[in-house]
């Protein structure tokens, strides 16, 4: 691992005191062991310092120091955040001396910053199978999963599926990471449990934004979608929206036929390098619109074990991890969207077995999303009424 900010101090041309081994930058879990070893070629009378940000450090208190022969080390039991920063060795006798500085990086915060509620998928899915609209001309919650492609939206729906069936469903075919979208009509999908009864969940799924101007979704037919202009089945052309006049134009939509929550999918481990093309400004104008109509609107945040090790070692370590907040802070700047409303998700894509930790986290997105889009729902009940 690359070594920063080393830097070799001789007071004294006649300096004989060399590190014969370096210190290596370090990243560690929380409450993983820092343990730092290095060895010199001539320890006789030395005087040796380990500092922390310029602060001499001492034995004790979870800190050990040793010295063998030639060896050194130092020892911090249980990394904490404030045990990040610089470290520094410094050896000395009389008017000579030699240092070498690394850095120490803490990957996750001390404390969950949000709370979920890991193996209570049974009382979760239960609650959202027994869910009764009160809006008697909504029969189903529609749910829209839009984002760049590859970003996991027909993944979402599999995933979805595959927790109420109790295996691992494949009903959305699922684009690999070409850089061309799979999804070339609008399809929508409705839950079913695995008593084969359909749930008043309806997600859809489009044609993913591609990075050139003149691929992928349209976002005129987008924002038709929102409205329930657009019927299932109809094919997308990526150069100009469908015209009213189409066949699959529906100009009287109820509210059923509308959106009732927009989910922008987004990789966690792209979102900087989606920040460089238009993406962004293709979503941000979708958003303007369905703004303008009131309809929620959430980020589902995929691919969260490739963004960060921690993660991909221990699910339940999500909400600790510091480079999944900062994503979803990326996503929120970008976005416009608050953090209350965005949500890591891993999906099922190479698993063939359900995972109970991650069940866990698409359940308590699914949660929330639900609860967004049945409040729409009852809003426009109540201003009709």
């Amino acid at each position: 691992m690359k070594v920063v900010d080393c830097r070799w101090e001789r007071v004294s041309s006649r300096t004989k005191q060399e590190f014969t081994s370096q210190l290596q930058d370090k990243r560690v879990k929380r409450d993983e062991d820092i343990v730092f070893k290095c060895n010199a070629n001539n320890l006789e009378d030395v005087n040796v310092v380990w500092e922390k940000d310029g602060q001499r450090l001492y034995d004790g208190d979870g800190i050990s120091i040793s010295q063998s022969r030639t060896e050194l080390s130092l020892r911090i039991s249980k990394a904490k955040e404030k045990d990040e920063g610089k470290y520094t060795i410094r050896l000395s006798k009389a008017s000579e001396s030699v240092s070498h500085t690394v850095k120490v990086t803490v990957l996750e915060l001390d404390q969950d910053w949000r709370s979920i509620g890991w193996g209570l998928n049974v009382d979760i899915k239960h609650n959202l199978e027994d869910l009764k609209l009160k809006n008697p001309q909504v029969k189903h919650l529609n749910f829209l999963l839009h984002g760049p492609v590859g970003a996991g939206k027909s993944s979402i729906i599999n995933s979805i599926q595959s927790i109420f069936m109790n295996r691992v469903e494949v009903g959305a075919l699922v684009a690999a990471t070409t850089g061309k979208s799979f999804t070339l009509t609008y399809n929508s999908y409705q839950i079913k449990n695995i008593e084969n009864k359909a749930l008043p969940y309806v997600f859809s799924d489009i044609m993913g934004l591609e990075i050139a101007n003149k691929e992928g979704s349209h976002p005129d037919d987008i924002i038709n979608i929102l409205k329930g202009h657009i019927r299932e089945g109809t094919m997308f052309n990526s150069s100009c929206p469908v015209p009213e006049k189409d066949r699959n134009y529906n100009r009287s939509p109820t509210p059923s036929d509308k959106i009732h929550c927009l989910i922008s999918v987004l990789p966690a481990d792209k979102i900087s390098l989606m920040e460089k093309n238009n993406l962004f400004e293709k979503m941000g104008e979708i958003r303007k619109k369905a703004s303008g109509m009131d309809i929620p609107q959430v980020v589902f945040m995929t691919h969260v074990d490739s963004a960060c090790p921690v993660v991909k070692d221990n699910l339940t370590r999500i909400y600790s991890s510091k480079n999944i907040k900062k994503k979803m802070q990326e996503c929120s700047n970008l976005t416009g969207i608050p953090m209350t409303c965005i949500f890591p998700v891993k999906n099922y894509h190479e698993e063939n077995k359900l995972d109970g930790n991650m069940d866990s986290l698409i359940l308590d997105a699914l949660e929330s999303v639900v609860n967004f889009a049945e409040s729409y729902v009852d809003r426009l009940y109540k201003l009709e009424h």
